[in-house]
């Protein structure tokens, strides 16, 4: 059992009971009840592997972590590599890893035939699920695969070079575009609104801590979370060696004088103890060996308790905290939306070059159909184009004597029944229907005064053809 665990057992009850007293305002890491139990405990306890499996976020997982530790996060980057047609990527990095576990547990099945089976469906050229490789790795891994000595048994490594490649692409292309999408925006909501969020998910999340700080500020306890911030710093450039001791030490020396020290401007208010103890960490015997490690690893992991027990719970209560749940769901709607946008977009798109497409293969045939009509029409009376016409002609007679309607007059019909609205209502229903009724007779009265009008024309001008 952990010590973190060990501690939280056995100062549950303690906790619960002082929970009323030490909703006060910070001061220092002191006032808190359980303080001295805290710091005997972990003086006695290796906490430098409690603290290294703290040192991550579910928010931000590395890619190795994503992959081959067990997380409930890896079938939503499986389904954004399928979405961006890269699923056989992932598949072959999860494939060659169950190979390689076969390999080391020296199992009796033929490793020659399961590694070609692999190279065929991943790495040949034909391969069903090809994954993007040179010649040079294709060789190379078929060679190791079939070593030329008739060794039955491949190479341990005959996938490495290979796997490296696919893995180099997926960390420089696919990772970084996957957390800045809505599956991994998915993700981090399913994670904020479960039971199962810590505070170092925040701690190494830029983005959650920001939302964190903000509370912080609102408490007034941002030296604590500064204080772990800094201590994080050091530690990392120890680990990576990215500074050499005496800049090293100069950092420790900072961070004393700046939250440990009886004259500290950010006090936090440690005991003589561990004051002493950070102070013979800084201080080496050998003045070129720089700080310890674990230098203020017992202070920060009783500031990592008081965060966790004291406040956490406060922030997961917050308004702050639900802002931050809301930002990430408008987030989500808005590249939904954009998303959607482009895939209307391309539909328009498409739509409009087959529209197009319809268009051109039908406008022969309507040519044609209009040819016909015309020649019809003049086989049966040249003259009907020329027609009198006036400004509010409704239509004409032919020779025949027969009223032809307008075909205008027919198309302002139609485009005017288009543009009304369909009554909603029985009482509007009828009104419209009597007023199309009213206007039907208008134009019928108009037409039939036109022919009339039209006729006495005609009779008066054969009639003074006559006399003459």
């Amino acid at each position: 059992m952990s010590f973190f665990r060990s501690f939280h057992n056995s100062n549950k009850e303690k906790i619960r009971k002082y929970n009323k007293s030490d909703s006060k305002t910070f001061s220092s890491v002191q006032q808190w009840s359980y303080y001295q139990d805290l710091a005997m405990q972990s003086g006695h306890c290796t906490i430098s592997s409690e603290l290294v499996s703290l040192r991550h976020s579910h928010f931000h997982r590395s890619l190795y972590n994503l992959i081959y530790t067990p997380n409930d996060e890896l079938d939503y980057f499986i389904h954004y590599m399928d979405s961006c047609s890269l699923l056989s990527y992932i598949k072959f990095i999860l494939d060659i890893n169950t190979f390689e576990k076969i390999l080391r547990e020296n199992s009796n099945d033929d490793h020659q035939t399961i590694a070609l089976t692999l190279f065929h469906r991943y790495l040949s050229i034909d391969a069903k699920y090809s994954v993007p490789i040179n010649d040079a790795i294709r060789r190379t891994t078929l060679l190791l695969i079939c070593p030329s000595n008739n060794n039955n048994k491949p190479d341990s490594n005959c996938f490495h070079m290979a796997r490296e490649h696919i893995w180099e692409l997926i960390e420089q292309n696919a990772y970084p575009i996957y957390l800045e999408s809505s599956f991994h925006l998915n993700y981090q909501l399913k994670m904020l609104t479960s039971n199962e969020l810590q505070l170092h998910d925040f701690l190494y999340h830029n983005n959650s801590l920001s939302y964190l700080m903000k509370f912080a500020e609102q408490e007034k306890i941002t030296n604590l979370i500064r204080f772990w911030i800094d201590v994080e710093d050091f530690y990392q450039n120890i680990i990576n060696r990215q500074l050499n001791n005496q800049v090293l030490t100069q950092n420790a020396l900072s961070i004393y004088e700046q939250y440990i020290s009886l004259q500290a401007p950010l006090r936090l208010g440690f005991d003589d103890v561990i004051r002493a103890k950070i102070e013979c960490s800084i201080c080496q015997p050998d003045l070129n060996a720089g700080p310890s490690i674990d230098t203020f690893d017992q202070a920060s992991w009783i500031v990592y308790i008081i965060l966790q027990r004291q406040y956490f719970p406060q922030f997961l209560q917050s308004t702050i905290f639900y802002r931050y749940i809301t930002d990430l769901m408008l987030k989500l709607r808005h590249d939904d939306s954009i998303s959607h946008s482009q895939q209307m977009k391309t539909f328009d798109s498409d739509r409009a070059s087959i529209n197009s497409d319809t268009i051109i293969q039908s406008k022969p045939l309507n040519r044609q159909r209009n040819i016909s009509t015309s020649s019809s029409c003049l086989s049966i009376n040249q003259e009907t184009d020329i027609r009198p016409k006036g400004r509010f002609s409704m239509g004409y007679v032919d020779s025949l004597g027969r009223f032809i309607r307008d075909p205008d007059v027919d198309s302002i019909d139609n485009s005017s029944s288009l543009n009304r609205k369909t009554p909603s209502k029985p009482f509007q229903f009828i009104t419209q229907l009597v007023r199309n009724e009213q206007d039907e007779i208008v134009t019928d009265e108009a037409a039939a005064q036109f022919a009339k009008t039209f006729i006495n024309e005609i009779t008066n001008h054969t009639a003074n053809l006559d006399i003459d």
